[in-house]
């Protein structure tokens, strides 16, 4: 196994030199851009915007384009371009076609296009408040085949708005729409912009239909804008009309829009769409039916979990005014259940008559079809770590109904081995782990009292789970044994809390290698191999507009707060408990105190379809106190790897500028870490993309370790630490076929804190050794 693995590795870094070479070759024909471009045309070599509008951005202005040039990485290599010359002129052949496919054919200038172009930014300039604005183009001729197209933007004075009126013809609307007039986004001064209008039409639309207005529409909302004022101001008018309608055919008229009220809720369980179409008149003839908490559930078969599930989730009762919010909450809790693979949510008039205070009458039908209610997979993971090679498989089973009410039950195995080449000695060693877990996660907050509207409200999730952990090494056993009680919520669709009260770990060392404990006992790795002790309470807060849809440029952020050891101190404290010595203990075993917090900040912009930019910034800091010298092993920080600095392997960098001379495999962990990540990425053909990044960081210890080489070197001083920052930079491949990425990274070390201070530049000082090198192999982006 171990022989088939080396050779896979082999063979899949043989392939990342072959993709190199063909991305050199790429580049040298990609430098004849014009080799497709026919007599008479002309490829657009480059597109330029001159602007003077401070207000409106260059980007903006760029969408409105009707012809770009082809499309660049790094800036200036038409990478794609150079695939689709790389073809021959036969393009009945195979390859040939396969290359024009997967490349992109050269973009000859338009000048029907570029009318369309100065028109739409003349349009644009006008709907953002440059009504005076003119576009100038020019077209430029750079060499016999390629052309420049430049627009020169004179923007004119920019108008605001001076007064805004309305019209509104219901006065059932009108009441609605002018006491909530103090959020309209049309103000007084404001630069006048057409978008603004669109966004107060949806505005107010979102306003009356969430007070029963089902049928009302922002096609209703206009506006009327006089610009004559000859100040630069615009006069707005807002108009609401009523609703049309036809009470015979040679008649129309105009009404006041209804309210409609919920008659009557139909949840169709195990609806299937095709069926109901080829069978419209029997198809329900066949479902059963159960009325709960005055909705109707109608299901086929059988009904597989607890009718609450769907009430619990529902927000839509008989009785109601029509709310266009509780059908889009209703939505997203039937979502989160996970039992259902599709939902739609429909409503159709129960009939013409209206009701007595002249509502109109609505039924709803909530359209559920089943998704599969149990999945396990097989996982096959693989790192080379400067020439460490490891191999991980896992097996993992899924349960979304355990107990009939949308309870999600998970079951995981994973078994990791590792062959190891370390130290001034090349010592080779293998290490296994073996770890299980099981979790089972609730739909509602299991507490000991009622909450009944925080389940609608804010989606809460209860989490139960256990693991063990088996970690076999040539010098030490360690085995952990770890049980949580977790409640997760969202407090609004970007944003959701974390609150774990209570986990308690158990970390049991039942062997240690005699010579190994002799050389880490004067040293903090001492600490590290001792059975503790931890509880744990925890808190995280992430927020995430990735969540948010049509979002092309997002945000997030995750803060983390844990304190541990407290709890048991107090009870140790109450009944006298924990011995006498320099340290307390429970059950015999040493309990940990401590404060752990950090932040991880990233942002993902894109530029357009082929390139995007990627950024991480992570800080965190843990600090030990009372029945704890130094934090637990399992808790502490450690940089390197496939998600963090690189170039290195996996707890191969740090503490600050030290250098381990005590043991020969990399386990350095500590108290501080800050790392700064930067990822360009670029989509190139097929799945297959690639990246070029850097990575600065570095860990550090907060407290002295009783290791005077390492407190030296390690210990996190302000006016250092600074110094002791590692860089890191490199180059990636990733195939992506949408369910998972499949990445391989090489880094580099550009800057290496642990050597002598003369010497920590590496690139450009001296030659580059296998040891300055690290691939890593891993699934799904770093960040």
């Amino acid at each position: 196994m171990q022989k088939k693995y080396w050779a896979l590795v082999r063979n899949v870094e043989a392939i990342y030199i072959k993709l190199c070479i063909i991305f050199a070759l790429v580049f040298i024909w990609g430098c004849s851009t014009t080799k497709y471009v026919p007599e008479g045309s002309y490829l657009l070599n480059k597109v330029e915007i001159e602007n003077s509008a401070k207000d409106v951005s260059k980007e903006e202005l760029k969408g409105y384009l009707r012809q770009k040039g082809n499309i660049k990485i790094l800036g200036f290599w038409r990478f794609h371009l150079g695939l689709y010359n790389l073809s021959g002129q036969d393009g009945s052949k195979g390859f040939n076609q396969w290359l024009r496919r997967i490349g992109e054919e050269p973009v000859l200038y338009d000048e029907v296009l570029k009318m369309k172009s100065n028109e739409q930014l003349s349009l644009y300039l006008r709907n953002k408040g440059y009504f005076n604005a003119h576009v100038r183009d020019t077209v430029i001729q750079t060499s016999s085949k390629k052309v420049k197209v430049k627009y020169s933007i004179e923007p004119g004075n920019r108008y605001n708005l001076n007064n805004v009126s309305y019209r509104i013809d219901d006065p059932n609307i009108e009441e609605l729409v002018y006491e909530d007039s103090v959020k309209t986004l049309l103000k007084r001064g404001k630069p006048f912009d057409a978008r603004m209008h669109d966004k107060e039409r949806e505005r107010i639309t979102k306003k009356v239909r969430n007070n029963g207005y089902f049928d009302f529409r922002k096609d209703y909302i206009y506006f009327w804008a006089d610009s004559a004022l000859n100040n630069y101001s615009v006069n707005d008018s807002l108009i609401i009309a009523n609703n049309l309608i036809s009470l015979n055919k040679d008649k129309d008229t105009l009404i006041n829009h209804r309210k409609s009220k919920i008659k009557d809720v139909y949840f169709v369980v195990g609806f299937d769409a095709q069926e109901a179409l080829e069978h419209q008149e029997t198809y329900f003839q066949q479902f059963d039916t159960l009325m709960y908490e005055g909705c109707h559930i109608l299901y086929n078969k059988d009904l597989h979990f607890r009718a609450d599930v769907l009430i619990n989730s529902n927000y839509i009762f008989p009785g109601q005014f029509y709310k266009e919010e509780l059908v889009n909450k209703t939505q997203n809790l039937l979502s989160d259940i996970q039992l259902f693979r599709f939902i739609n949510i429909r409503f159709k008039v129960a009939d013409q008559m209206l009701d007595e205070e002249g509502n109109q009458q609505l039924d709803c039908y909530i359209q559920l079809s089943a998704s599969k209610t149990q999945s396990y997979t097989f996982e096959i993971e693989g790192t080379n770590s400067s020439g460490n090679l490891g191999a991980a498989g896992s097996f993992k089973y899924k349960h979304k109904n355990i107990a009939r009410g949308g309870e999600v039950f998970e079951f995981g195995i994973r078994t990791a081995t590792e062959r190891q080449t370390q130290g001034v000695e090349k010592i080779s060693f293998n290490t296994f782990e073996f770890g299980t877990e099981t979790s089972v996660t609730i739909p509602k907050f299991l507490v000991p009292f009622k909450i009944e509207s925080f389940r609608k409200r804010y989606n809460p999730r209860t989490g139960i789970s256990a693991a063990y952990n088996y970690q076999r090494r040539p010098d030490y056993t360690r085995i952990i044994i770890n049980g949580r009680l977790s409640y997760n919520w969202k407090s609004n669709p970007l944003v959701t809390h974390y609150l774990s009260p209570f986990e308690l770990s158990l970390i049991n060392v039942p062997y240690i290698d005699p010579e190994f404990y002799d050389r880490i006992e004067p040293t903090y790795l001492i600490y590290s191999y001792q059975d503790q002790l931890i509880s744990s309470t925890s808190y995280s807060y992430i927020y995430n507009e990735q969540l948010s849809p049509g979002e092309k440029n997002y945000w997030y952020f995750q803060s983390n707060i844990e304190v541990a050891g407290n709890i048991l101190n107090g009870f140790t404290n109450l009944f006298n408990l924990g011995g006498s010595g320099d340290y307390k203990e429970l059950l015999g075993i040493r309990y940990a105190q401590y404060l752990k917090s950090d932040i991880d900040i990233r942002y993902h912009f894109n530029v357009n379809r082929i390139n995007s930019f990627a950024y991480r910034f992570f800080a965190g800091v843990a600090y030990p106190y009372g029945n704890s010298q130094t934090m637990p092993f399992v808790k502490q920080y450690f940089s390197g790897g496939a998600n963090s600095v690189r170039a290195w392997p996996v707890r191969g960098l740090g503490p600050g500028s030290h250098k381990e001379s005590v043991i020969n495999y990399y386990n350095m962990t500590a108290d501080i870490k800050l790392e700064f990540n930067a990822e360009y990425r670029y989509k190139l053909f097929w799945l297959l993309e690639g990246a070029l990044f850097l990575d600065v960081g570095n860990i550090w210890d907060i407290t002295s370790t009783g290791d005077e080489v390492r407190d030296a070197n390690g210990l996190f001083k302000f006016n250092q630490f600074y110094k002791q920052l590692a860089v890191g930079v490199g180059t990636g491949l990733r195939l992506d076929f949408n369910y998972f990425v499949f990445r391989l990274d090489m880094g580099l070390k550009a800057r290496d804190p642990s050597l002598q201070k003369g010497d920590r530049w590496i690139l450009g000082r001296r030659a580059l050794t296998w040891d300055d090198t690290a691939f890593n192999f891993a699934i799904g982006y770093p960040f």
